[in-house]
């Protein structure tokens, strides 16, 4: 008889899949054994102050969190393979509450629910990969690096009827945290808050950040900024042979000419 072996690939794929069912059942038991609404709030507050790259807002925070835990997930959705990792309710699923709540939140409640809850989901097998490659590059847009959990239409557009507000709360908890996460970094393009280019500067000087230049040209891009439309880095980013992939060098000359260009810009619309 004929005995046929697994290729050692097969058997690490093998293996790997072994070990996900057992940290999955584990998990799960987990989660069984102590899933009150507190016990969940109190995971949701450690592992978002831990774990996450973002700013996050004291206000109301607890009670956003709890309001978000108590969202009645399906039974489908809980046994799907997001609800297998070590996050909280709310970071594996595009968590929705209800119209009424929505309706009620105060604006720094709701700038707190946006700031840790994004309530639609995109699809984002073809995202743009990360690599060493891109370290010495200045992009000319976010899209598909972190565009996949998004802002649902309700949540944008409540943002914009509190942008006053929301702006001086995103102020504070920047302030505070003393760097700007990425969901501020978003909620800033998105709401085109072109005021907030001080902050953008302050922070560019206590530390280089690629995506802070890709900002400041998007500000610069969405006000119609003549003299940047000008440039040659305008044409190479965003001119018509422009695609999501253009970039320019990470250059000291670009940088310095993007940062004095934004200070321009931010000096003409600021009367």
């Amino acid at each position: 008889m004929r005995v046929k072996y697994l290729s050692n690939k097969c058997l690490l794929n093998l293996s790997i899949l072994i070990l996900f069912a057992m940290l999955s059942i584990g998990y799960s038991q987990a989660q069984t054994s102590d899933d009150s609404l507190e016990r969940r709030v109190e995971k949701d507050l450690v592992w978002v102050k831990q774990w996450t790259k973002s700013n996050v807002p004291d206000f109301h925070l607890v009670k956003i969190l709890s309001m978000i835990n108590s969202v009645n997930i399906p039974k489908e959705e809980k046994d799907s393979i997001l609800y297998f990792y070590p996050i909280p309710h709310w970071g594996g699923m595009n968590t929705i509450i209800a119209q009424p709540n929505f309706q009620s939140l105060s604006p720094s409640e709701l700038f707190t629910y946006c700031m840790i809850n994004y309530e639609w989901y995109n699809q984002n097998c073809s995202g743009r990969i990360v690599t060493k490659e891109d370290e010495p590059q200045l992009y000319g847009t976010f899209y598909r690096k972190y565009r996949e959990f998004v802002w649902s239409d309700r949540q944008l557009n409540a943002l914009k009827q509190h942008r006053d507000t929301i702006l001086h709360l995103l102020r504070n908890v920047i302030s505070k945290d003393g760097f700007i996460g990425t969901n501020s970094l978003l909620m800033m393009e998105s709401l085109n808050f072109r005021e907030g280019i001080p902050i953008v500067l302050e922070e560019l000087d206590k530390k280089e950040n690629n995506d802070l230049y890709t900002l400041l040209m998007l500000f610069m891009k969405k006000g119609d900024y003549a003299r940047f439309k000008k440039t040659k880095i305008y044409e190479d980013i965003y001119g018509p042979e422009s695609h999501i992939r253009s970039a320019i060098d990470n250059s000291q000359e670009n940088r310095d000419l993007i940062r004095n260009m934004a200070k321009s810009f931010f000096e003409q619309n600021d009367k």
